[in-house]
């Protein structure tokens, strides 16, 4: 049995057009196919399977694991854009089943800057934009550096350092900085509907830099309170260090 979709919510008002398609029964639906590439956006979320618009008054569906990372933390948002391939077409209902390749931010800029650890269509791994991945150099050029994904292979999997996001001075040489086989770690800034994939080692370190300085600060007001709540001191505790002060005064 199919998953159901879940009721529109005001944040979904544009999805509720799909409860509102009674008068349109007899127009003829759009036949997808198995292995057909498509673009769609989030539109509801369910329990175990995420709804998405194919267009025409038409929904996908996602098993919500496929769109989860590796805690089960959904990926994906109302609103959230999805490459996906059609994986098959429920004979009875013709309701589309999708599986994810790329998820992209939606409008709101929402998008989960985690690790990729799900895969997607081909047992690829699933790129999210903001994700932090890692991957081999398989080219340098004046440009910036390619570099091939882990775990993926081909063009598909393959993303390039633009030079300006490759962390190093200013005109400096590439080749005297990266090696073809050199492992490295870098963010996906986007992924375009052809499939071309920007990453950034600069951004994935800022991004490391920032963690490091809110860890900092939060165990700074944490010591800080602790230090309130500490017990006072005995009354002749520093009772030297007191003598001394006053006699640095004098």
């Amino acid at each position: 049995m199919s998953p159901t979709r879940p009721a529109a919510t005001s944040k979904e008002s544009f999805a509720s057009l799909f409860e509102q398609s009674e008068g349109a029964g007899n127009k003829r639906r759009r036949q997808y196919h198995t292995g057909e590439t498509v673009e769609v956006t989030v539109v509801a979320i369910a329990r175990e399977a995420v709804f998405a618009d194919l267009g025409g008054k038409q929904e996908g569906m996602f098993e919500r694991v496929a769109l989860s990372d590796g805690e089960g933390k959904l990926r994906v948002a109302v609103g959230s854009r999805v490459s996906a391939v059609v994986s098959g077409v429920d004979a009875g209902t013709g309701q589309v089943r999708l599986t994810p390749v790329v998820v992209r931010a939606g409008d709101d800029g929402d998008a989960s800057p985690l690790s990729i650890s799900a895969t997607g269509a081909g047992g690829a791994p699933l790129l999210v934009e903001g994700a932090r991945v890692k991957g081999k150099v398989t080219g340098i050029e004046r440009y910036g550096v390619f570099v091939q994904i882990a775990g993926t292979s081909g063009r598909s999997g393959r993303g390039l350092v633009p030079t300006a996001e490759t962390a190093t001075p200013r005109a400096a040489d590439l080749k005297k900085h990266f090696t073809v086989g050199q492992e490295v770690e870098a963010k996906i800034l986007s992924v375009d509907e052809t499939g071309k994939i920007r990453l950034s080692i600069a951004a994935l370190r800022a991004d490391e830099e920032r963690g490091q300085f809110e860890s900092y600060a939060k165990g700074e007001r944490s010591g800080g309170n602790d230090k309130k709540a500490a017990a006072p001191a005995p009354r002749n505790f520093g009772t030297l260090g007191d003598l001394l002060a006053k006699k640095v005064k004098r």
